[in-house]
C-alpha cells in the first residue's frame, strides 16, 4: 500500500513537534544549574555542596547519612571512626576530597539518669588529623568544654592510621588479627605518628584551667581556679609530680 504524501508530511511535522517539546522540557528542567531558587523552608536529610570539580566541599547531614572520613581519594566507612554514626552536623572537605574538619554534635539519653552529650568544631592539618578544636563533652558524671590544640607530624599521613582502623573493623571476630593491628597502632602512637595534644583552655568538672603539655602529652604547667575561688599555678615533671607552685 502506498503512503499518502499528506500523511507522510503530517508524521514528519508531528515528530518535529515532539522532538522540539522534548528539547524544551530538557532545557527548562535540567539546564538550570546557573539559576538561583529561593526557599522559605525545606526538609532534607543530607545536602552535598560541590566544588568546581564535582567533589563535595561541604556535607550537611543527619546521623543516618553522615559519611565516613576520606583521604587521598579513598572514602572509608564511618565505622572506622568510633562513634561517628551517632553524630549529625557539617563536614568540611578540601578540593582534593580530603576531610579537613567539621562541626558535629550528638545527644543520647541512655536511661532516666544517664546521658551523653557532645559538641565538636575542628580544623585539620594538611593530610593529618585535627589540630584545633572547640569541644564540649558531658556524660552526666564528668563534663568539660574548651579549646584544644594538637601538634601533628608532617611525615605520617592520616591515611596510614585510617587504613589500620579499617583493617581493625574488618578483623572483628578475630582476636589474633585485632591484637596484631592494635600492636602496630600502639607502636605508631609511641613513635609520634598520631600527634599529641599540647594545650587545653577551658573548664573541666567546674575547674577553670589552662593546661600546657610536653611533646609526650604530659601536663607540665597548669593554671587554674579551684572550687573555693583560689587561683593557683603549678609546674609538673614528666611523672606528673608538682615541682613548683604559686602561691605555695
Amino acid at each position: 500500500m502506498k503512503n499518502s504524501p499528506t500523511l507522510v508530511r503530517l508524521l514528519i511535522a508531528t515528530n518535529l513537534v515532539l522532538i522540539g517539546f522534548v528539547i524544551f522540557v530538557g532545557l527548562t528542567s535540567f539546564g538550570r544549574s546557573g539559576t538561583i531558587s529561593d526557599f522559605t523552608e525545606i526538609n532534607v536529610e543530607r545536602i552535598n555542596v560541590l566544588g568546581e570539580n564535582g567533589k563535595p566541599i561541604m556535607v550537611i547531614s543527619n546521623k543516618k547519612y553522615i559519611p565516613g572520613p576520606s583521604m587521598n581519594g579513598k572514602s572509608y566507612s564511618r565505622d572506622v571512626i568510633d562513634g561517628r554514626k551517632y553524630f549529625s552536623g557539617i563536614l568540611f572537605f578540601n578540593e582534593l576530597g580530603d576531610e579537613v574538619g567539621g562541626l558535629i554534635y550528638a545527644g543520647i539519653k541512655k536511661d532516666s539518669i544517664h546521658y551523653s552529650a557532645v559538641g565538636h568544631l575542628s580544623f585539620d592539618q594538611w593530610k593529618q588529623n585535627q589540630v584545633l578544636a572547640l569541644d564540649y563533652n558531658d556524660n552526666g558524671k564528668n563534663h568539660s568544654s574548651g579549646l584544644r590544640i594538637w601538634d601533628r607530624p608532617t611525615n605520617a599521613p592520616l591515611n596510614n592510621q585510617l587504613d589500620l582502623l579499617e583493617a581493625l573493623v574488618l578483623a572483628k571476630g578475630s582476636s589474633v588479627k585485632s591484637d596484631s593491628i592494635r600492636r602496630i597502632m600502639s607502636a605508631a602512637q609511641s613513635n609520634g605518628e598520631y600527634g599529641v595534644e599540647r594545650m587545653f583552655i577551658g573548664s573541666k568538672d567546674d575547674i577553670a584551667q589552662i593546661q600546657l603539655k610536653d611533646k609526650n602529652g604530659k601536663i607540665r604547667a597548669r593554671l587554674f581556679v579551684d572550687n573555693g575561688g583560689e587561683a593557683r599555678l603549678e609546674f609538673m615533671n614528666e611523672r606528673g609530680e608538682v615541682t613548683g607552685a604559686f602561691p605555695k
